[in-house]
């Protein structure tokens, strides 16, 4: 982890000055005047960076064998970001490409930081006169479908919370948080006792550039919070000011990002669950709820906290239970080859002088419908919140989580 970044304080961090002093100028711009969290600004911060270590390999200001690691990104000025070209942005990105192997995801993103440094320096405050990153535009990207946990396999989850944690009530409150709520892990870390309302059945939460929003609790939530919330309360050691909702057990602080990811790690390894991250239970969490029929799109965008409805969109991709049934429904689908008829359109002869017309007649052809789809439900699609209560029978379905 950076050392910038304060896990344990989320929107706090060390100053950001190992870098020109436009780009820390700009970073603190994001911050204050655009409202970007830390961990947005942070990002671009070493997105710049990156690049002022490649203008100075490109422009010879290092020996040209330096590692960029090693390369100072300090000293450069606003003439030097006037003299960049399209041509050096264009390097730039088959540099990414080619000798740091970014997916496309990364090299877009890196591109936006470029387009925004230079948005600041040409429209916010006047120091250029020209963008060079204007007229590019990002490598299109892969349409890849978010992986997510089936119904049974978060429920198998949620039971390895319980059976594999040293402190099972906070476990399993932060994945029955994720698995029904979708909140992101900087929403959860950052969660503090005043913004959960249990009268009212509602937490706050802080997204992306601090945009607040509430997110309802169904049953599942509700139980779980309380579990965890009378063991927090009640711990020896814990100070009365310690505002956050998760804490450690040893330390009795806010709990960090990296600490949830080893816990949610951790107990995926033990219900046998692999290729999961923690952010992975926000995408099952969406994906659940879109597919039970009950939830539209944009109700799904305000729940998760979405800017813009096209991010939300790819949860409509996703089913592919539907769109199987509806092949399997055609009244064609189960017609079989006419027997009667199969020797007048096949007459062609085999190696051994036998015709297609002698084989049909010889053995009696037939082909086995498709089975309607029959694996909604096993695959917990269809079913309501309910499937992730702490009780198999458990109702969860009392409010939009």
């Amino acid at each position: 982890m950076s050392i910038y970044l304060d896990e344990k304080n989320p929107g706090k961090h060390k100053p950001f000055d190992d870098a020109a002093p436009d780009i820390v100028e700009y970073v603190r711009y994001l911050e204050v005047i655009a409202g970007k969290s830390a961990n947005t600004a942070f990002s671009y911060y070493c997105d710049l960076r990156g690049f002022s270590r490649f203008m100075k390999r490109r422009r010879g200001l290092v020996p040209e064998d330096s590692e960029m690691k090693d390369i100072d990104p300090k000293g450069l000025g606003t003439a030097f970001w006037a003299s960049v070209t399209k041509e050096d942005i264009y390097e730039y990105l088959y540099f990414l490409n080619r000798e740091c192997g970014n997916k496309k995801s990364s090299t877009a993103r890196r591109l936006a930081s470029l387009h925004g440094f230079y948005d600041y320096l040409v429209n916010q405050v006047n120091r250029l006169d020209a963008d060079p990153t204007a007229a590019i535009h990002p490598p299109k990207q892969d349409k890849v479908l978010p992986k997510y946990l089936t119904a049974e396999q978060s429920m198998e989850l949620l039971e390895s919370t319980q059976t594999q944690s040293d402190f099972p009530e906070r476990d399993y409150c932060m994945v029955t948080l994720f698995l029904n709520c979708g909140m992101r892990l900087a929403e959860l870390v950052g969660m503090n006792l005043d913004d959960i309302d249990l009268e009212n059945r509602q937490i706050r939460l802080f997204g992306k550039g601090h945009k607040e929003r509430m997110v309802y609790l169904n049953d599942a939530c509700m139980e779980a919070l309380r579990l965890y919330l009378g063991k927090r309360n009640t711990m020896e050691g814990l100070l009365p000011q310690e505002k956050a909702v998760f804490i450690t057990r040893r330390r009795k602080e806010r709990i960090s990002n990296r600490r949830v990811e080893q816990l949610v790690t951790g107990a995926m390894k033990a219900a046998g669950l692999k290729g999961f991250s923690t952010h992975k239970l926000r995408h099952t969490a969406a994906t659940l709820m879109y597919q039970t029929g009950n939830v539209d799109i944009l109700t799904l965008k305000q729940l998760l906290g979405h800017s813009n409805v096209s991010t939300t969109q790819i949860y409509t991709h996703l089913q592919e239970f539907q769109v199987r049934a509806a092949i399997e429904e055609n009244p064609l689908g189960k017609v079989k080859k006419p027997k009667a008829s199969s020797h007048i359109l096949d007459t062609t002869e085999k190696e051994t002088g036998e015709t297609a017309e002698d084989s049909a007649l010889d053995e009696e052809l037939s082909s086995v419908p498709m089975k309607a789809f029959e694996g909604a439900a096993q695959d917990g699609i269809g079913l309501d919140a309910s499937v992730l209560a702490m009780k198999p029978d458990a109702n969860a379905g009392n409010g939009n989580s």
